[in-house]
């Protein structure tokens, strides 16, 4: 059994930076395990796309993403949807659509009003200024001089039919934002993106590539963690399969989880960490009662608003969404439940080949109310879990997704698009009652791949972890990731997620004396 002082499950969004900080300590000894294979092995066409923005969408169902199904979703009439997962070291943060959105004031002030002190949006944003290295000054919140790279889309060539979307949203009388994580994330604006040099600029390049030359800290590729190990109710370290072989490796201070919504309640779960009666299915013994692991599991959900264009549009160069609207589906909302994004291609397969030179409204519920549950399909740590985000569960969802899809129509018949939209193809005419509105949302809403909740923090029963991310019921483990928000921030997530490797990084070396 090789001996580390920390043990890192997954080197994606969060455990790329948790591998980083903690190795900045020359005298501790860190062992990342990522399953996915190193950017070496994964074939040269593959990694291209990677790297290039405006083509991020081939890579879901390519071998760097899990590729995980969800069951049958009663309230998308039975469908099952996709749920994509990063495969390769910089997990997700190599699939992402890039957008750079820290999430609205409220949603981490209601993280600590609920059971999380200490993740209020005062307590966060050093780590969010921390993380960033922004290029414009559109905010004074903004951080200087961080590993992750920040682009402002306005400033880089973007498409003019996102100019478009801007003038429409502003001829509604939607005030512009100059930047959504400034001090006002309500109204329409410009993206910040992670992209530098036209390069996607992941968690891999902005913290893992630097940290991995110090000869403290060993990432291991190719390498799924199967169990965690325990003795007594003291997590000491890892049992995983690296290409068909089971190794184990010992930590003399913590293991930190950080596999993802999906992936690492499965793993607390495998170890005996979660509901008895689960356990009991499969013959796990139980190691903590924790019923929470596995539940709360939710995600943003969106469905495509899509029109052809009466002129050329030209090919993307940066993400393909470049600007979006925040906004209240009710003025009683603390912060936007809306996120109605644009992007100059067509958002459905189908209608795209059929009508190439289209573009889309992707009206989205940041704020859902539905939530599901992550279960293990069997004993065999590599098989895929059950997944069940249980989307439009709530009729408000429905609603509100009906409301976003009318304000979508709303957008494209302005002035401002006058110029651009030659008819509509998705929901196409003949779909105009509220019956048929919520019809084409039942039958054409998807997952926003925004992952959350599944091992939330918390002081409640139904928590899995404290404040501080550490696991309930056990000694020396943590998780840290997309799963321990308790409630998935108001729009994209993956900042909010490198923000929370940021603070567990900072938990850890205080509690541990190694700052």
């Amino acid at each position: 059994m090789s001996e580390y002082d920390f043990i890192i499950v997954g080197a994606g969004s969060a455990g790329a930076v948790v591998a980083n900080r903690l190795s900045e300590n020359p005298e501790v000894k860190v062992l990342a395990l990522e399953a996915g294979k190193p950017r070496s092995e994964t074939p040269t066409d593959l990694t291209t796309r990677v790297d290039n923005p405006s083509v991020w969408y081939t890579l879901l169902g390519s071998e760097v993403d899990w590729g995980y199904q969800s069951v049958p979703q009663p309230g998308l009439e039975g469908r099952v949807t996709y749920e994509p997962r990063g495969k390769l070291p910089g997990g997700s943060s190599n699939l992402y659509i890039m957008m750079h959105i820290r999430g609205h004031i409220s949603d981490y002030d209601n993280w600590a009003y609920s059971g999380c002190p200490g993740w209020a949006y005062k307590d966060i944003l050093p780590y969010f200024q921390k993380l960033e290295n922004q290029e414009d000054n559109t905010s004074e919140w903004a951080g200087k001089g961080g590993p992750l790279y920040v682009a402002n889309a306005k400033l880089h060539n973007p498409n003019p039919t996102s100019e478009a979307f801007i003038n429409a949203c502003l001829e509604l009388g939607y005030p512009y934002t100059p930047d959504f994580n400034g001090s006002s994330m309500e109204g329409v604006g410009w993206h910040h993106v992670n992209i530098k040099d036209g390069k996607r600029q992941s968690t891999a390049l902005a913290y893992l590539n630097p940290a991995s030359l110090r000869p403290n800290l060993t990432i291991s590729t190719n390498s799924q963690a199967t169990r965690l190990l325990f003795d007594g109710k003291r997590c000491v370290g890892v049992e995983y399969s690296q290409n068909g072989e089971i190794k184990t490796a010992h930590a003399n201070y913590e293991v930190i989880v950080c596999a993802g919504a999906i992936e690492s309640p499965k793993l607390l779960l495998l170890s005996g960490i979660g509901n008895p009666a689960h356990l009991k299915e499969f013959g796990i013994p139980v190691k903590a009662d924790v019923p929470g692991v596995g539940e709360n599991f939710h995600n943003h959900i969106l469905i495509g608003v899509i029109n052809e264009a009466s002129q050329t549009v030209p090919n993307g160069h940066l993400n393909l969404s470049e600007c979006a609207l925040f906004c209240k589906s009710d003025p009683g909302w603390v912060g936007p439940d809306l996120q109605i994004g644009f992007v100059h291609v067509p958002f459905n397969i189908i209608v795209g080949q059929n009508y190439p030179n289209s573009i889309s409204i992707l009206p989205g519920i940041v704020r859902p109310l539905s939530r599901g549950w992550l279960r293990l399909a069997s004993g065999n740590p590599l098989d895929k879990p059950l997944v069940n985000p249980n989307y439009l569960s709530v009729e408000a969802d429905v609603e509100r997704l009906v409301q976003s899809v009318k304000l979508a129509r709303d957008i494209f018949a302005t002035k401002a698009f006058s110029g651009w939209v030659k008819r509509e193809l998705m929901p196409g005419p003949d779909v105009q009652s509220e019956e048929q509105l919520r019809s084409f949302v039942r039958q054409n809403a998807d997952s926003y791949h925004h992952q959350a909740g599944s091992c939330k923090m918390g002081l409640d029963d139904m928590a899995v972890v404290d404040p501080q991310l550490r696991v309930y019921g056990v000694e020396g483990l943590r998780v840290a990731d997309a799963s321990v928000m308790p409630v998935v921030p108001s729009g994209n997530c993956h900042t909010g997620i490198v923000m929370i490797g940021e603070k567990v990084s900072d938990l850890i070396k205080q509690e541990h004396h190694l700052l």
